[in-house]
């Protein structure tokens, strides 16, 4: 207890008494699987997140970085805890540069503020939001709030991600088809090691390396290389018309025919999903579109000028009623962003009507899309699994949720299952991440999937980034 309270002082010494929380009611939000940490610390910069992490090190305290804990449930659960350390207090948007089509940010920014910041001067956003106000103590080194862009993401829980829980995890939606992953857009980082030292990479213009790319290595580092605090993001302008259109089908052969013929044109839709309609059924609109369903849909997201949106729903409708489609709904502006964002919680939705959820992320070559979806529904309806299936299918991503009820003995079947569809993938070439998953199950899931011939090289560099192991030991692949 004496060593504790030395060390409590040391860190109030750095960032000050307001800033750190260790009553059990407060820390206790901040679990990882269930495991409480003895303190939890709210850094305001980099400079003080350094002095932070090299407080942990001396004093041989394992720390896990956190943003708003919306993909923490990722992982293995952590061999110790002892300190959290949030970036919740870490922002700032330190620069806004419309003209260059760059923003410069803190690890804390939440993505939906960012987009609110980046709105035009008519209160058009890419995302719907209710209130574009910035929060409290919120800077913006801009002349210019409303920009007119927006940053081309559209990732899981983006009502509450934060920039750096974003990059870490390299989170991306539906809208990666047409608009890429986290690491095209980044330009430059700054991040604290596990030994306490600032480094920056890259910078405002995109040919700024010169070697190794460092600021790369960060995107799905999942902050096990050192901790994000800010980053440098290409912008683009925000599109003329975005409008959203549903099409249901009776048999998935149609639907997946009718994606298939869509990625045969030259038609170039923002978004093109294929789902069962349990994906409908289980998500949070917030108005009443008459979204009748059948037993599977194809959405697609169309976001550009007003002629290339035209055409594309023109011909998209068309090419629809060739493969029998039983119906389609058109979504317009506002109600687009709405329902892309309703979809980026589906995870969130599902939670709350399920607390045994399973989430999965499968990955696998393009082409195998379809074989992927159809084993993934025949294998979970054998195993008498509730689900609800999800395929970004231009971009060779499935997630499958598992829903289990509270008082349901299925982990027999959930873990063959799991195995089943990791087996499946690693046939096609793929392979399979849990995201979400019961911490008693944990231990029985291949929560990574499979060892590739990468793994080696991955955790060398973990080895020397973080020989003691500090920052979410054990939580990942690679640590020593």
């Amino acid at each position: 207890m004496i060593q504790w309270n030395r060390i409590l002082e040391e860190l109030a010494g750095i960032c000050g008494v307001d800033r750190i929380r260790t009553g059990p009611d407060e820390t206790v939000q901040y679990a990882v699987d269930g495991m409480v940490p003895k303190a939890v610390l709210f850094p305001k910069n980099i400079k003080m997140t350094a002095a932070l992490v090299r407080c942990a090190l001396r004093n041989d305290l394992a720390l896990v970085p956190w943003g708003k804990g919306t993909k923490i449930a990722m992982g293995n659960p952590p061999k110790r805890l002892d300190l959290v350390l949030c970036t919740a207090r870490m922002n700032h948007m330190l620069d806004v540069d419309p003209a260059n089509l760059t923003i410069t940010v803190e690890a804390g920014v939440r993505f939906r503020d960012l987009q609110a910041r980046l709105a035009t001067e008519e209160n058009r956003c890419y995302l719907a939001l209710e209130a574009l106000e910035a929060e409290a103590g919120e800077f913006v080194c801009s002349e210019r709030s409303h920009s007119g862009c927006f940053l081309p993401l559209d990732p899981p829980f983006s009502e509450k991600a934060t920039m750096g829980g974003i990059m870490a995890t390299n989170s991306s939606g539906p809208r990666r088809l047409l608009y890429g992953l986290p690491r095209d857009l980044l330009l430059g980082v700054r991040f604290v090691t596990p030994g306490g030292e600032i480094i920056g990479a890259g910078g405002k213009t995109v040919k700024n390396v010169s070697g190794y790319d460092i600021s790369k290595l960060m995107i799905g580092a999942m902050g096990s290389l050192g901790i994000l605090c800010e980053m440098t993001l290409k912008l683009l302008p925000l599109p003329e018309r975005m409008e959203t259109l549903l099409f249901s089908f009776e048999s998935f052969t149609d639907a997946s025919a009718f994606a298939s013929a869509v990625f045969g044109t030259k038609l170039l839709p923002a978004a093109l999903e294929v789902a069962d309609r349990a994906v409908l059924e289980h998500m949070d609109l917030r108005s009443s579109e008459g979204l009748a369903a059948g037993p599977y849909v194809a959405i697609a997201a169309l976001e550009a000028f007003d002629e290339a949106v035209a055409r594309m729903k023109r011909e998209l409708q068309t090419m629809a009623r060739h493969f029998r489609a039983t119906g389609h709904t058109l979504i317009h502006e506002d109600k687009h962003s709405l329902f892309w964002m309703a979809l980026g919680q589906l995870q969130s939705s599902l939670l709350r009507r399920c607390h045994r959820l399973v989430a999965l992320r499968l990955s696998y070559p393009l082409s195998s899309w379809k074989t992927i979806f159809e084993f993934s529904e025949r294998t979970l309806s054998q195993k008498g699994l509730k689900h609800a299936l999800l395929c970004h299918s231009g971009s060779g991503v499935s997630l499958v949720h598992i829903l289990l009820e509270a008082e349901e003995d299925r982990n027999a079947s959930v873990i063959e299952a799991v195995g089943t569809l990791l087996a499946q993938c690693r046939a096609q070439g793929g392979n399979l991440l849990v995201e979400r998953a019961p911490v008693d199950l944990k231990s029985d899931l291949p929560l990574w999937g499979e060892p590739g011939s990468d793994r080696s090289l991955m955790k060398r560099i973990r080895c020397e980034m973080d020989p003691s192991g500090l920052i979410n030991p054990g939580r990942f692949c690679v640590n020593p």
